[in-house]
């Protein structure tokens, strides 16, 4: 009987586990579709997505961001890091206007290179779209401080 035992239980239990997987999924997650689009560039003739190496101290960078006003962005971040510090250094509303040549909307983000710096000073910007629905897009681009 013990021998028996032992053949059947695994197959009891295995039976058992097979009939608990049938239970429906909870449906409390409703996945949320991605940010939309969102880019950074300097907006001239076209909208150039490569920034220079260096720039000066108290220079301004002529930062454009682009996206779509149907996406419903709400708030332009602007955060700068260094390897000893990092800061907020603007936020601004998402309140561009349409661009006929790009297509999409368009927003000057004004920035100066801080005049704190040192020359050689590796510095980051990341450029944050926060949305309605709270998601995010985030853009960076890295200079060094020059003369």
């Amino acid at each position: 009987m013990n021998a028996l035992n032992k053949r059947i239980l695994p197959l009891l239990l295995g039976a058992g586990l097979l009939t608990g997987c049938e239970k429906e999924l909870d449906t409390y997650y409703v996945p949320q579709s991605a940010p939309g689009f969102f880019t950074i560039g300097i907006l001239g003739t076209t909208l150039n997505t490569t920034f220079a190496a260096r720039y000066g101290t108290g220079r301004s960078i002529p930062i454009t961001a682009a996206y779509n006003q149907t996406d419903n962005p709400t708030t332009i971040t602007v955060f700068q890091a260094t390897r000893t510090d990092s800061m907020q250094v603007g936020s601004y509303p998402a309140s561009g206007t349409f661009n006929q040549t790009f297509q999409t909307t368009t927003q000057a983000i004004p920035y100066v290179v801080p005049t704190t710096y040192a020359l050689n000073t590796t510095v980051r910007l990341d450029v944050t779209l926060t949305f309605a629905s709270g998601a995010q897009r985030r853009r960076s681009i890295t200079y060094t401080v020059a003369n």
